[in-house]
């Protein structure tokens, strides 16, 4: 039982690690065709655009141009040892206490997905404060 309650775990986390993925690598498909079009394009630092020109700027994401490949391998493999790290701690958990945070987890996704379609929360009663006795 524990087994099937960690490896739903698991295939729910590479699930949405697979799908993130993918959306990630369409949209650098179609990144690299827009940026051949219009010549090296990036985001400059905080502050960089108010005191660089032209050539200073096409410099700067000639740079990051230069990084970019290194930065997507690093951040994969942090990825990659997160995931590893996180499958670690749910080991550690109960199969109840598995459910509990997939449930817990599952909450707070319909949360988000209501708070972007501007749903408001539902509101919470609150208990009236005991009457004041009387003079």
């Amino acid at each position: 039982m524990k087994r099937a309650v960690f490896a739903a775990f698991v295939l729910a986390c590479l699930l949405g690690a697979s799908v993130a993925a993918a959306a990630e690598a369409e949209t650098s498909k179609a990144a690299p065709a827009a940026a051949e079009a219009k010549g090296p394009r990036g985001r400059l630092p905080a502050y960089y655009a108010e005191v660089v020109d032209e050539k200073q700027r096409t410099a700067i994401y000639a740079i990051q141009q230069e990084y970019a490949e290194r930065i997507k391998q690093l951040r994969l493999q942090l990825d990659a040892v997160t995931k590893e790290r996180d499958q670690k701690i749910a080991a550690v958990l109960t199969p109840e206490q598995q459910k509990k945070v997939a449930e817990l987890a599952e909450a707070a996704k319909a949360k988000r997905e209501r708070q972007r379609e501007g749903i408001p929360a539902a509101e919470t009663k609150k208990e009236e404060p005991a009457a004041k006795p009387a003079k």
